[in-house]
């Protein structure tokens, strides 16, 4: 009877054995969607964020990244500059609203005047600075001169002079890059920490604009860069410190982050407001 008893529950568990597999199947379909989706949060098409947990580094809060993912086929890009729009530095906020900006960021470091970039930087229609920098390779290209260009891409100038990228885009930023087209850390020192902002570009051509508002190492910056599941096949410093700033609104949704002035906790937590950005990187829904 035992012997039997196990026969027939064996018999019964695979007439069940379908009907099980066909539950799972279907959780599992319903499951996948969330599970491809990982950390990014869409807020319309083209337009998604994320944001990644750092490992600590000092007595600071936990770093984290918070990253916006443009598509570059859904919104296109800007650089304004103050020089030719009044000379009047703006906040993030008020780059946003005057100009109906989704999304902004810094372009680059600034020189005293408060105006000027450190590096080459070229607008349509305006020369904000026409020297190109020394050590800075890395050069984001905007508004082609000419048809079948991407209408946004990142160069490395060690691969592509910067005088044939002259002839090709009417915008062009220079910056600090993070890491060479081998995936090489360009960053090796440990002092270099502060707050970050950074723009990337991924393997499908889609913008990353990055920022971490704890102080955190450079060089750790970029490896966790190269790490983490953004798919970044070039990527540049923009600016450290409270200058740093990303900025987004789209509907109810709004991201708001500054930099901070150093590592302890009440030096990251004493700087909570936008500071007033001489040029910045803008981007409007394609209709």
């Amino acid at each position: 009877m035992r012997r039997n008893g196990r026969i027939g529950g064996r018999r019964k568990a695979l007439r069940r054995a379908p009907f099980l597999f066909s539950a799972m199947l279907l959780a599992l379909a319903f499951a996948l969607p969330s599970l491809a989706a990982g950390p990014w949060q869409p807020w319309r098409p083209g337009l998604e964020s994320a944001r990644f947990a750092l490992e600590g580094s000092g007595p600071s809060p936990r770093p984290e990244l918070v990253v916006l993912r443009i598509d570059p086929a859904r919104f296109a890009f800007r650089l304004l500059c103050a020089g030719n729009r009044g000379g009047k530095a703006r906040t993030a906020r008020e780059w946003s609203r005057e100009f109906g900006l989704t999304a902004v960021i810094n372009a680059s470091m600034y020189m005293k005047d408060q105006l000027t970039s450190v590096g080459l930087m070229l607008a349509k229609g305006y020369v904000n600075n026409p020297r190109p920098a020394k050590g800075q390779n890395a050069l984001l290209a905007l508004d082609p001169l000419k048809r079948g260009l991407p209408p946004v891409r990142l160069y490395d100038l060690t691969q592509t002079p910067i005088g044939r990228l002259r002839l090709r885009y009417a915008a062009l930023i220079q910056n600090y890059r993070l890491f060479t087209p081998a995936g090489k850390n360009l960053w090796k020192r440990e002092d270099q920490k502060w707050s970050s902002a950074m723009v990337g570009q991924d393997h499908r051509g889609r913008v990353l604009f990055m920022i971490c508002r704890e102080v955190y190492p450079m060089t750790k910056m970029v490896e966790r860069l190269l790490a983490l599941p953004l798919g970044l096949r070039a990527a540049m410093y923009v600016e450290g410190g409270p200058e740093a700033t990303l900025y987004a609104k789209e509907g109810d949704r709004e991201i708001s982050v500054v930099g901070s002035f150093g590592s302890r906790p009440e030096q990251t937590q004493a700087n909570t407001e936008q500071w007033a950005l001489p040029n910045v990187i803008g981007v409007v829904p394609i209709p």
